[in-house]
């Protein structure tokens, strides 16, 4: 399970031999209760922007279409897309198989189709065919869809800082140990003890490049040996 934001902080301060914070203080912190809950926040994000498409941080989207619209806003929280895995679900009560999805660049859209599209009458709308991506945080589809269709997704989210003393953080429990040097360093530059920083500095980068091999890199088989 993992830990709340009141219990990282606290954690951080007694590493720091500094007086911890009781649930009550917690929102008003001051002075050195207040950098090490900055501390944390800001090792959090240092984590979550080292690797873009971190698999805790995975989620799946659904957009269900409007007729004759086509672009279409990411959530707030999105960071990075996974543009292979846009995907028309099936839907029986509008007769549509499900099927993938092409992607293609804004250039190509407006190229090959965007001039097709916008002559096309309400008449010869029909089940998209393809993705494009536009020039804002948003994403089209093409031809304009002539029934509420739902589009499904994956992108990687960039969480909101910790808020609260309750808040969790995404980061898997594990790994709390990188939460905490990643809040050490900042802690040290604020103390401007640079031999700490520079220790925690090197501990923080092999705690997320550990994290990466386990998360991300993929697992060695072996084979065996079958002959006698």
């Amino acid at each position: 399970m993992s830990s709340t934001y009141l219990q990282l902080t606290n954690k951080l301060l007694r590493r720091l031999n500094e007086v911890e914070i009781d649930t009550a203080d917690f929102a008003g912190a001051r002075n050195v209760q207040a950098l090490a809950k900055d501390a944390i926040n800001a090792s959090i994000r240092e984590i979550i922007s080292y690797v873009q498409q971190w698999n805790f941080l995975l989620t799946q989207e659904e957009v269900t279409l409007t007729v004759g619209t086509q672009e279409y806003s990411f959530p707030s929280d999105m960071h990075v897309v996974d543009w292979d895995s846009f995907f028309l679900k099936k839907d029986a009560s509008i007769n549509t198989n499900a099927k993938e999805l092409d992607v293609i660049n804004f250039d190509e859209y407006q190229n090959r189709y965007r001039a097709s599209d916008a002559n096309m009458e309400t008449t010869s709308y029909q089940a998209p065919q393809r993705i494009y991506r536009t020039q804002q945080t948003k994403f089209g589809v093409s031809p304009p869809p002539d029934k509420a269709y739902t589009i499904q997704y994956n992108y990687f989210s960039f969480p909101d800082d910790l808020a609260v003393a309750t808040d969790t953080t995404v980061i898997p429990p594990r790994f709390e140990h990188v939460i905490m040097e990643g809040a050490m360093v900042f802690m040290m530059r604020f103390r401007s003890n640079d031999s700490a920083v520079g220790y925690h500095l090197q501990k923080f980068k092999e705690g997320m490049d550990y994290m990466r091999r386990v998360l991300l890199d993929p697992p060695d088989y072996f084979r065996a040996n079958t002959q006698g």
